[in-house]
């Protein structure tokens, strides 16, 4: 079976993303909401001490969700790969996209026959290794368990190795711009990737720009708002300070007059007193 690819800028039938081409996925809310689970990175889960040196007398270790596709690759094919990092598929989503890059994803197949080849051969390939931990942030998963399940369900691969470059988009969507389904060569991925650079990473870092730029506005206008209130709430504390000067000078005026008009008045009735 030969190497199928969807999603070249060139299908004239497919609609577009801000005037290139994508196809639109929208998440499962079990893939969406799933947001806030630890991150790591390759080799750093670790068997216990005690595991090490006693395995007959423990049970089989349980490794984390987010481990099991780094786990199951590196004990079958070692640790020469791109870094994916053991996260969820939002978190990586969200780490693309704050790093301006695409996402690649790699769903895993460890049954099927075409995956030895391709993971030997292709993922653990330098020329690979290298443009893939330059270029994108990948992510990866078994694509019988867990979130992969859940993506192999939502991008229903016709055949593995399933590869796919994603890029973030409103709401709970993904817009697709590759998909990779079959058996590739190492050259022949990075050429794959590398168009797809070309063809749609422009565009969608004009789009990352423009959410930065809506959120920049977003901001600057909260400021001024801030800003404003604060004047506001400035010119009404110096008219309350005002007011209560002029009402403090009113009543020692008051008084004054008050003191100096009981004092004639005293003058007045002393002086009548001793003339009568």
């Amino acid at each position: 079976m030969s190497l199928t690819i969807r999603g070249t800028a060139k299908a004239r039938d497919q609609p577009s993303c801000n005037g290139f081409f994508c196809r639109m996925v929208c998440l499962p809310k079990c893939i969406f909401g799933g947001f806030s689970r630890v991150m790591g990175r390759r080799n750093q889960y670790q068997p216990s001490e005690l595991q090490l040196q006693h395995p007959q007398l423990l049970h089989p270790p349980v490794v984390p969700e987010d481990w099991a596709f780094l786990v199951s690759f590196e004990q079958q094919y070692g640790t020469t790969h791109p870094f994916f990092y053991a996260c969820s598929f939002m978190q990586a989503l969200k780490i693309a996209e704050d790093e301006h890059k695409l996402m690649f994803m790699y769903l895993h197949s460890p049954e099927h026959p075409f995956t030895p080849s391709f993971c030997s051969r292709t993922l653990s390939s330098e020329l690979v290794v290298q443009f893939l931990d330059a270029n994108f942030v990948c992510w990866g998963a078994i694509a019988d368990r867990g979130e992969g399940l859940q993506m192999a369900a939502t991008l229903q691969p016709a055949s593995f190795p399933f590869c796919a470059v994603i890029a973030p988009a409103a709401g709970n969507n993904i817009a697709v711009l590759q998909q990779m389904e079959g058996p590739i060569d190492p050259a022949e991925l990075v050429e794959i990737l590398q168009r797809t650079m070309e063809e749609q990473g422009s565009a969608f870092g004009t789009t990352v720009r423009g959410r930065e730029e809506e959120h920049m506005r977003a901001r600057i206008k909260e400021e001024e708002r801030i800003k404003a209130r604060a004047k506001e709430q400035e010119k009404l504390r110096a008219d309350r300070q005002l007011r209560e000067e002029q009402d403090a000078a009113y009543f020692v005026a008051l008084q004054r007059d008050q003191v100096c008009a009981y004092s004639i008045w005293f003058v007045s009735h002393v002086f009548v007193k001793q003339n009568l």
